[in-house]
């Protein structure tokens, strides 16, 4: 093993040590208020930097974003070391957060609530991003959004939107887009990979499949057909379902009928047993334990980096799902419940 992958294994490991345990979240589903959560997540090494300067009038929206903020803190201070064995792996962060920090800018605006835009950057995403994360804070038009991602790849996947965004589906459609978008970029980074393909391989379909199972069940859910919308969460040669299944999935009549073609799958028979009452949960609790195991296992620097990440990622959503049980009143142990990949 190399010293890139010693170096990386060690510290990813070192700072997941770190991480919120289930006992802990005990702690945090019982906070009555948001500035009660805060002050509580403050006092942890992952997120102090990012909560610190938060001001006590803060939205549930603005907190969400620094809590995100803080993951690409913990990405900066991986990157030293996987960057160390000349490889670029990070950079696809870089980008599935441009696709992240877009996505919510059209949402907010289709929806009228541009001013829950929080323009905050922390100083290892500013120097690589393309974008201008205050230009899209203010954004009072789909037009205006067009004029900030002016010179970046961005613009031509959103721009034939531009005459339909106000109809329906519009978002759906672009978020497709934006994900057709990133999934590439995923792939030519796995192909750049210098380690074992085999280890990035592995962790890249089943990160890959997990978002086309989740994507697909809620599309289904919503009564989409729209193949050009569920092709998007499809990347071909990077899965363990075989073409007939994926043909299956995407002309399924609905959620039952997509289970039901799911479980004769090689993800049906890994999931054998668990409640399919709320698929993306389910999915999100097999990824984690996958990945977990990844992050012991594993040699490859870029495979160990992309278990550290999701995982880190993961522990940012349950924390968001915290904020909002807080904020609609919900009982901790009914907000405990919606966690995923909680370990003791």
């Amino acid at each position: 093993m190399s010293f890139a992958s010693n170096a990386v294994l060690a510290k990813a490991r070192a700072m997941y040590a770190g991480h919120i345990t289930g006992a802990e979240y005990d702690n945090l589903v019982a906070a009555q208020s948001l500035t009660e959560l805060l002050s509580r997540l403050v006092k942890r090494k992952h997120y102090a930097s990012a909560l610190e300067k938060a001001h006590r009038d803060i939205t549930a929206a603005q907190a969400e974003e620094l809590l995100r903020i803080s993951i690409f803190e913990q990405l900066s201070v991986l990157s030293r070391y996987e960057k160390s064995g000349r490889m670029d792996f990070y950079k696809y962060y870089i980008v599935k957060n441009d696709s992240l920090q877009i996505l919510r800018s059209v949402r907010l605006l289709i929806s009228g609530q541009m001013q829950d835009y929080l323009a905050q950057l922390p100083p290892f995403y500013d120097r690589l991003t393309e974008l201008n994360l205050f230009g899209l804070a203010g954004a009072r038009s789909f037009e205006d959004i067009l004029s900030v991602l002016q010179g970046t790849p961005y613009r031509k996947i959103l721009e034939p939107f531009q005459p339909v965004i106000t109809e329906e589906g519009a978002y759906l459609r672009i978020e497709a887009e934006m994900n057709r978008y990133l999934n590439g970029y995923l792939i030519d980074t796995i192909k750049h990979d210098k380690a074992d393909k085999k280890q990035i391989f592995e962790v890249g379909s089943i990160i890959l499949d997990s978002r086309l199972i989740t994507s697909l069940y809620r599309l289904k859910k919503m009564g989409i057909r729209d193949e050009r919308i569920m092709t998007g969460f499809f990347v071909n040669g990077y899965s363990s379902f075989s073409p007939k299944q994926v043909e299956a999935l995407l002309k399924s009549q609905d959620e039952k009928d997509f289970m039901r073609i799911l479980s004769a799958t090689v993800y049906g028979e890994a999931l054998k047993g668990l409640d399919y009452g709320d698929t993306e949960k389910v999915m999100e609790d097999y990824l984690c334990a996958k990945l977990m195991k990844g992050l012991r296992f594993y040699t490859d620097p870029a495979a160990i980096m992309v278990c550290y990440m999701f995982l880190a990622e993961n522990e940012v959503k349950n924390i968001v799902r915290i904020i909002e049980g807080i904020k609609y009143g919900i009982e901790p142990a009914e907000i405990k419940k919606v966690l995923t990949g909680v370990v003791a």
